[in-house]
């Protein structure tokens, strides 16, 4: 069921009602949330449920096994027997065609011609995102950051916890296990700011993001036959709508688990303010970003530095090689966790080249500004580079989007075309009018969690003014229960 759906809505009333009234004891609420966790996500498929099932056990019993083993040698060949299975498991249902096609494609491209065999799998739904929990949990008990539970509800629980099973935040079970230990209590101020945040995260997604989306798809299934104006404002609608749409979802991920007692981490922080591509990157999806950091980034890193003893590697410092050799290994990676497809590993690519470059041009900036004394704070330096890395992130949602990489280079070809300074033709007003609210919001609310956070403003009549507006802009100019982009990844 759709976080925008009238069924998770009643659903939700009932699992909120039967899990306050049982709150005497986590010993019942956790069966009763694994059970509403279960119907939640085995109301997509049934298939899909054994199969989240089938891993969760796996990892319960070999993350004990891990936790348990009686040598160092013991402990790392259940680490790899465990991670073995969950990327064979994930590689079989989200990149298995994608691999055979890839290496039949290398083959012609030698001169030799086979035919692969491709297979008609059904990708389960939020498949990265619980493959991504199971391996953080494998991960962290095998370097000691937590023990592995021998409560068997507690697992399941933490792997399958029914707010962030689909598309996240990537809450690792390291940091969700505590929390599942211990009796919640119910805490009126934590449920009102729960319930602010999916309204919040329902405004954002049914009001903005599926407002923006026809239009939006209506444009990139029609690039070349669109001037180079429409194609710009298609990209802009893009742009907001895959931010509305992700962003809309975790904030009802984050309400929903916050009414019933959890807390999980913030996943967007008004990316699209950033100064430069690392604030950027500090603010989009940062369960996600911090996950790649945390047991790729820094682990390659780390591997690097013990192997090499000289001050520079093919003329370049040791410590900006290691950077670069680290950052394009986590950001193919990126690319490759969102899908089977080369837009998405040239997508991740082009933010790893940049952060590079970032991170190069680091010492020579700060020579360069000294030289003409220019303050780093300058405000003029920091909206050039804000807006020269909005129009990246645009142009690399355009390849992002696309269905194929030439799909993508013909529309971006297309769009800084002579036709740039057209009309671009009638545009939607209204779903222009609620986008720009929505930026606006979100500009004024900028230093706070979520948008409809109001410690100052202490009048009743005005907060329920804004709560009725958001709701009454829902009901009227709704988009409809679209799925969220990020189910497809």
């Amino acid at each position: 069921m759709l976080f925008n759906s009238v069924e998770f809505a009643f659903f939700l009333l009932i699992v909120f009602t039967v899990y306050w009234l049982a709150r005497s004891s986590w010993r019942i609420q956790n069966p009763l949330l694994l059970v509403a966790s279960y119907v939640f996500y085995g109301w997509w498929d049934w298939r899909f449920l054994l199969l989240l099932i089938f891993i969760s056990l796996f990892n319960y019993l070999i993350g004990i096994k891990i936790d348990g083993g009686r040598t160092e040698w013991q402990r790392k060949v259940f680490l790899i027997t465990g991670l073995a299975i969950n990327f064979w498991v994930l590689g079989v249902f989200k990149y298995y065609n994608f691999f055979i096609e890839g290496f039949v494609d290398f083959l012609s491209l030698l001169g030799y011609q086979i035919r692969g065999t491709t297979i008609n799998v059904i990708l389960p739904v939020g498949i990265s995102f619980y493959t991504f929990l199971s391996i953080s949990y494998l991960l962290d008990i095998f370097k000691g950051n937590t023990s592995a539970d021998r409560n068997l509800i507690n697992v399941l629980l933490s792997l399958g916890f029914f707010p962030i099973i689909l598309a996240g935040p990537i809450q690792r079970p390291s940091t969700l296990l505590p929390q599942i230990r211990t009796t919640r209590v119910f805490d009126y101020q934590q449920v009102s700011d729960g319930l602010r945040q999916i309204l919040w995260g329902l405004f954002v997604k049914i009001a903005v993001a599926d407002n923006l989306a026809p239009f939006a798809n209506e444009v990139f299934n029609s690039f070349s036959s669109n001037p180079g104006s429409t194609l710009f404002v298609g990209a802009l609608f893009y742009t907001i709508q895959i931010y509305a749409d992700f962003s809309g979802y975790s904030h009802i991920a984050i309400g929903t688990a916050s009414i019933l007692g959890f807390r999980l981490m913030k996943n967007f922080n008004y990316p699209y303010f950033a100064r430069d591509i690392t604030d950027f990157w500090k603010r989009w999806h940062i369960s996600l970003t911090t996950w790649f950091r945390d047991y790729l980034f820094l682990p390659v890193s780390f591997a690097i530095s013990w192997k090499i003893k000289t001050e520079k590697v093919l003329l370049i410092k040791t410590d900006l090689f290691i950077y670069i050799i680290a950052s394009l290994t986590t950001w193919f990676m990126t690319g490759l966790w969102h899908g089977a497809n080369y837009t998405f590993l040239i997508w991740g690519l082009l933010h790893g080249l940049l952060l590079i470059f970032y991170k190069y041009q680091r010492k020579p900036r700060k020579l360069i500004l000294k030289k003409l004394n220019i303050d780093n704070n300058n405000i003029f330096l920091s909206f050039t580079e804000g807006i020269f890395t909005f129009l990246f992130i645009v142009l690399t949602w355009v390849v992002f989007r696309s269905e194929s990489v030439r799909d993508s280079l013909e529309y971006i070809k297309g769009m800084f075309s002579p036709s740039l300074f057209s009309n671009p033709g009638d545009l939607p007003v209204t779903e222009i009018a609620i986008a720009l609210l929505f930026l606006i919001i979100e500009l004024r609310q900028r230093r706070k969690n979520h948008a409809l956070q109001f410690e100052k403003l202490n009048s009743v009549w005005v907060r329920w003014s804004i709560y009725a507006g958001l709701v009454f802009i829902i009901l009227l100019f709704g988009g409809g229960a679209q799925e969220f982009i990020y189910f497809q990844f």
